[in-house]
This record gives structure tokens, sequence and C-alpha cells, in this order.
């Protein structure tokens, strides 16, 4: 009986560390699901904020004097704010270029060409900073 009394403590130990490591890994992928989870919340506020000032911007050019060039502002929205500048480029298209900032802190920077008159965009390039 005495060889069998070094049997039990290792084979606690190796189930005790078996244990230990699995609720140490679940613990991690819960964490990193959660950042996961933020970063898609961050952009999903991003889009949103790009939708609403790409209306707007269309909505301005529509709205704007035939022989105004060149016209820069911003717009603050309940989720973030947006930088634009459109300049026409001949008589059938405008170039946009714009900058949204949301108030998580996620910017997103996009370049667009809008057609005239039907204010159909042709051209997108964006920049996630």
């Amino acid at each position: 009986m005495g060889r069998q009394d070094g049997v039990v403590f290792p084979l606690v130990a190796v189930v005790a560390l078996l244990l230990a490591f699995s609720v140490t890994h679940i613990v991690l992928l819960y964490e990193v699901e959660q950042q996961a989870a933020h970063a898609d919340r961050q952009a999903a506020e991003a889009d949103e904020l790009v939708q609403m000032a790409v209306f707007d911007v269309k909505e301005q050019i529509a709205l704007s004097d035939p022989t105004m060039t060149v016209r820069e502002g911003e717009w603050t929205y309940p989720r973030g704010t947006a930088v634009y500048r459109w300049e026409k480029e001949g008589e059938t298209s405008v170039r946009v270029a714009l900058s949204v900032r949301s108030s998580s802190g996620f910017r997103r920077s996009v370049v667009f060409t809008v057609m005239l008159p039907a204010l159909h965009i042709t051209e997108w390039s964006e920049q996630n900073d």
C-alpha cells in the first residue's frame, strides 16, 4: 500500500492544472470577443455617419448654385462629426472628400465622385484611420 500513496497527488494536480488552463482560455476568448464586438460597433457607427454625410452632401450639391465650384464645411450628428469638401470637375461631375469621426473616436475618410444632374456616385475610395 505504500507505493500507491504517491499516485493521488500527481493525478489531482494534473486535473487541477487542466481545469485552470481551461478557465483561463475561456476568459481570454471572452475578452477577445468583447474587443471584436466593440470594434464592430465602432465600424457600424462610422458607416452610419458616412451614409448620413453622403446623403447630405448630395442634397447640398443638388441645391447649390450652378456657378459655385468649391464648398467645404462641417456637420455635427448625434454620433459624431463629418468634414466635407466638394469641388466641381467640369459640368458633369463633382469630386467630394469626406472625413467622419464618430463619438467613440473611430475615423474614416472617403473620396467619391458624383455625376450631375442624376447625383449618382461613380467612383468611391476610402481609408480607415
